[in-house]
């Protein structure tokens, strides 16, 4: 048997399913926003924007799920397993895996984390037989259990039994070498990217602008009666609309800078992509800092 082997989880609903909640999420973000823009003020127009900035929330969320799905898999090793989801990494020395087994030998059915569905069984639950088991997995079907002393690994290769075999293979060979144990957790990448002094300077500058553009706009508001936002073809202002809709500069501020930030954080990982993601900061920064000439301009302040 040639090592390393790697096992990848069942992708096809979990791709349908999130490609599809991230069309839909995208397209109420673009349809509150027109309607925002292309309506009256008062609390449907405030309500659209906060169904916007909701919208834009839950669509990063299911973006990057989708993506660690993509990215997903579980490698086999003659020294060990290495589980990888999205920015959750664990290596696992073969030694101290104590037990592997299929998920349906288990007399009860185990509790699943929260807002959990096919493509992102993810999370952490606390059990009175097993203690707390950690699901790595994109479907229930072929789920495995894999035990260590602290905590069960609840994965799901597309090939449960073809990686049952392949483990006891590899118990039967022996381990050459002790690898150390490793454990990578988002919270402790967002860590050492702030540790980083380039990525710092940027982020922090992209915030400080971005809530600089939303406090600003928030002040003149209340005075402002009527606004244009824009021109039309031939560079002539286009008819205003009441100073409340001014707020859209801050929420598409906001929605961008988000996407900036959460894509630079994705090309982080790779040392190889990391100028792509001082760009894509840069380009945060940028946006909001125009967004605030923009509406220093509209309201004749420069």
């Amino acid at each position: 048997m040639d090592l390393p082997i790697t096992f990848l989880p069942p992708r096809r609903r979990g791709v349908m399913i999130h490609g599809g909640l991230a069309l839909v999420l995208a397209g109420t973000v673009g349809g509150a926003l027109y309607f925002a823009i292309n309506g009256g003020v008062g609390g449907p127009f405030v309500l659209l924007l906060l169904l916007a900035g909701i919208a834009g929330l839950a669509l990063g969320l299911i973006l990057y799920r989708l993506y660690a799905l993509l990215n997903a898999s579980y490698t086999l090793e003659r020294d060990g397993l290495r589980l990888r989801w999205g920015l959750r990494a664990e290596t696992l020395p073969i030694h101290g895996i104590e037990w592997v087994r299929p998920a349906s030998d288990l007399a009860a059915r185990l509790p699943l984390p929260p807002l959990s569905f096919p493509g992102g069984i993810l999370g952490i639950v606390s059990t009175a037989d097993l203690g707390p088991v950690e699901f790595l997995g994109s479907e229930l079907a072929p789920m495995l259990l894999v035990a260590t002393p602290n905590r069960v690994y609840a994965i799901s290769p597309a090939a449960p039994n073809a990686f049952l075999k392949a483990f006891r293979n590899t118990i039967e060979m022996g381990s050459l070498e002790s690898i150390p144990s490793y454990s990578a957790l988002p919270a402790a990448y967002l860590v050492r990217v702030w540790q980083d002094r380039l990525a710092r300077i940027l982020l922090g500058l992209g915030l400080a602008f971005t809530l600089l553009l939303f406090v600003a706009v928030s002040l003149a508001v209340p005075g402002v009666a009527q606004v244009s936002l824009g021109f039309d073809a031939n560079g002539q202002p286009i008819a205003p609309v009441p100073g409340e809709q001014l707020l859209l500069l801050p929420v598409l501020g906001g929605l961008a800078w988000v996407i900036d930030v959460v894509a630079g954080l994705l090309l982080y990982r790779r040392s190889e992509y990391r100028p792509a993601a001082y760009l894509l900061w840069s380009a945060g920064a940028v946006c909001s800092f125009t967004l605030i000439l923009g509406a220093a301009y509209i309201l004749n302040i420069l």
